[in-house]
């Protein structure tokens, strides 16, 4: 995954789960192989070791500290490079 598509991906989850629901991977509507790059990464926090075709065994608890930085870390630079600058 391209850093933009694991940005999405997190604040997509982030949202879902600030909702109160605990997705199972299939219900995330993400590629299993993809939530498990997350998981590799340390951006995410699924409920158990992920495996091949159990995309409805797992949940994804929670993003992880190192997920939130992750966003907090690309929206900085979107920020920085894309928001026309503040008056003074």
């Amino acid at each position: 995954m391209k850093d933009n598509d694991k940005r999405v991906a997190l604040i997509r989850l982030r949202d879902i789960i600030y909702s109160g629901v605990r997705p199972t991977v299939r219900e995330s509507g993400f590629s299993t192989e993809n939530v498990e790059e997350l998981a590799k990464e340390g951006l995410i926090l699924p409920s158990g070791k992920m495996s091949g075709d159990e995309s409805d065994r797992y949940l994804i608890e929670e993003i992880s500290s190192a997920g939130h930085a992750f966003i907090s870390q690309h929206r900085t630079l979107y920020d920085q490079f894309y928001l026309p600058p503040t008056p003074a």
